[in-house]
């Protein structure tokens, strides 16, 4: 019986622990809506059309300026790699929470103007 209780009160000691443990690192994240807002501002105002939906994914990192280094686009349009590259490298961005020199994966799909 006392090693009932023991056991018991051992578990009850370990759920706890997992239940109050704080992982300050999750509140230090960038809210994703307030990236993608900013990537969209960028990309707003654009001439590139195309007559199909195309997608990317964008690999980069902020630097100490608080400026957007891509280091890889993947996607299957050579236009819109280097459209990419050309309207978001070094722009500046103003979401909270970026860490510099961090490293981000943004998708980024264009609909047919038609």
């Amino acid at each position: 019986m006392k090693t009932i209780k023991v056991l018991l009160v051992l578990a009850i000691l370990l759920c706890s622990n997992t239940i109050f443990a704080n992982n300050s690192k999750v509140n230090d994240l960038p809210k994703t809506e307030t990236i993608t807002v900013e990537i969209q501002k960028i990309l707003k105002n654009s001439n590139l059309e195309f007559t199909e939906e195309v997608s990317a994914n964008v690999y980069f990192t902020i630097n100490n300026k608080s400026e957007i280094v891509v280091l890889s686009i993947d996607s299957d349009s050579d236009e819109l790699e280097q459209f990419l590259k050309y309207k978001l490298n070094y722009c500046k961005i103003q979401a909270e929470g970026m860490a510099p020199g961090r490293k981000y994966l943004i998708p980024v799909k264009l609909v047919s103007s038609m």
